[in-house]
């Protein structure tokens, strides 16, 4: 089940806020966001701009990742085009992941051949996580592959036998793989 991004900001604002014993208007006077904009915020009613989200960020000392992003315990998670947590401002950002506990995340640009790549396991704990910016793509656990279109984005354990097939064409991308 997801929820709406105004949801998902107002339960991880009043976590962080609370997980540091912060009154509200502590954190309104630690960020310069007003009392009555972080109460709206944490009722689920409000839509901050990403300047007022990096500012209750930077006063949690969280990341923005921490405000925006849905906990997921899913070991494939797909994330379709125009999907994920959006924020807007001067910059506009598409939340598609966050790399967790790890030591070494290595960034691939990919292109993807119609003929299927069987890949063996990598070591325990590794995760592989794409973002797929032109064509289709079957992709994931072998036992367990999705269909991703052009802007949609993929997290599955890279641990277990995967695969990677383009569909209908070659198709191109963007792959981190994330070692613990």
């Amino acid at each position: 089940m997801s929820s709406t991004p105004a949801v998902t900001i107002a339960a991880n604002l009043r976590a962080l806020r609370e997980k540091q014993g912060l009154s509200v208007a502590a954190l309104a006077d630690r960020s310069g966001i007003a009392r009555a904009t972080l109460t709206k915020l944490e009722a689920g009613r409000g839509n901050p701009t990403i300047d007022t989200l990096y500012a209750l960020a930077d006063a949690l000392g969280s990341a923005l990742g921490d405000l925006i992003g849905a906990r997921t315990t899913a070991p494939v998670e797909v994330i379709r085009a125009g999907g994920g947590t959006k924020v807007r401002g001067a910059v506009s950002a598409r939340l598609l992941d966050r790399v967790h506990g790890h030591r070494l995340a290595e960034l691939y640009d990919v292109d993807f051949a119609t003929t299927a790549r069987h890949a063996d396991p990598h070591p325990a704990g590794v995760v592989e996580s794409l973002l797929l910016t032109e064509g289709r793509l079957r992709v994931g656990p072998a036992d367990a592959p999705v269909e991703l279109s052009a802007g949609d984005f993929v997290r599955f354990p890279g641990d277990v036998p995967h695969l990677y097939e383009a569909l209908g064409g070659p198709a191109h991308g963007v792959l981190v793989v994330s070692h613990p």
